[in-house]
């Protein structure tokens, strides 16, 4: 009996012995763990510290991709595909700026380099944002004045419609498919009312405001004839607006302009009559052009290829909470109202 005595409390003594040594190897495991992740850590912010001392303008690492051609000179070739806006893109897991932004700074970049004697415009845009629009307008303006010579050219594709036209307003001269689409030419401001949905599902609107017009195109109620008459005002500046740039791009009297400045759609043979392009064509038609408006027949067109530093990653906006998107319009799904020049058919 003794002796099974002695057994058991030699056994028990031998596993609380290991076990208290499985204790302490997790413990070093997880110490050796955390460690590494320090150095790890360590590491990865001398890179931050390293790469930014290295470069003044973190946002203006960009490598060029050539396109065609060969030479010392160079034609840059920009793309505005989709909604022309300042606000940030979605994109996986972090967000990029807008298009809008893109844009800019890439005309920054071409403006920079001496050996840049024009850009060449991509658009395939239905639009977007009036002071995007406005904004890559004038952007395009003092990139022509910056150097004597320097030419822009945009090429139509699919859609050129709205702000997709207005910032191609700036170029020299317009290309066009045979099968873009194109015109547009207005603004448009796009709300929605759900009071009569409120009212037969029990929804109150509770709106405690500064004064009688501060909640203008309030979704709970019918807009007064005095704020429809001052949205109508906004629009009508912002539209005469448009009107100028097109008059004063394409050689036109506003008079003329505004005969077919009413948010008509066009096809290229129609806007080619118009006046609203220069000529129906390609990429090497329109490379063929710069060769003309330059007077340089020897040149490379490229076009940027954004590098992001481990920096930018980082500071990139993450899309920690991603939404839902349900099958509607994108102007209803923002939080607030915006006057565009933006071609939206969608239902």
């Amino acid at each position: 009996m003794t002796e099974d005595m002695n057994s058991i409390t030699i056994e028990q003594a031998t596993q609380t012995k290991h076990s208290t040594l499985g204790h302490w190897v997790a413990i070093i495991i997880i110490l050796v763990l955390l460690g590494v992740s320090a150095l790890m850590n360590i590491g990865l912010i001398a890179m931050l510290v390293t790469e930014n001392l290295g470069s003044s303008d973190v946002s203006s690492k960009y490598t060029e991709e050539l396109i065609q051609g060969k030479g010392r000179k160079k034609v840059v070739c920009i793309e505005a595909f989709g909604i022309i806006s300042l606000a940030k893109d979605s994109s996986g897991f972090f967000r990029e700026p807008g298009l809008a932004t893109r844009i800019i700074k890439q005309i920054d970049e071409a403006e920079k380099d001496d050996n840049v004697i024009a850009i060449l415009l991509l658009v395939d845009s239905p639009g977007g944002g009036v002071t995007a629009s406005d904004i890559i307008y004038e952007r395009l303006l003092k990139f022509k004045s910056s150097k004597k010579g320097r030419k822009v050219v945009a090429l139509f594709r699919d859609i050129a419609a709205s702000g997709g036209y207005y910032i191609s307003a700036a170029a020299d001269k317009i290309v066009a498919h045979r099968t873009t689409i194109t015109g547009s030419i207005g603004v448009i401001l796009s709300s929605y009312n759900v009071k009569e949905l409120g009212e037969k599902i029990g929804i109150k609107d509770v709106t405690i405001k500064s004064g009688k017009y501060k909640d203008i195109l309030n979704p709970f109620r019918d807009a007064s004839p005095e704020e429809i008459q001052m949205l109508q005002n906004v629009v009508n500046d912002l539209y005469n607006r448009f009107v100028s740039i097109v008059s004063r791009s394409r050689g036109m009297n506003t008079d003329e302009v505004r005969k077919f400045a009413n948010g008509s759609i066009f096809s290229a043979p129609h806007a080619l009559t118009l006046g609203l392009i220069d000529e129906i064509g390609g990429f090497d038609s329109t490379v063929n052009l710069l060769k003309e408006l330059t007077g340089t027949k020897k040149f490379k067109v490229i076009r940027y290829k954004k590098t992001m530093t481990f920096f930018e990653i980082m500071m990139s906006g993450m899309n920690v909470n991603p939404k839902i998107d349900l099958p509607f319009p994108a102007r209803w799904k923002s939080q607030t109202p915006g006057f565009k020049y933006l071609w939206q058919p969608e239902l």
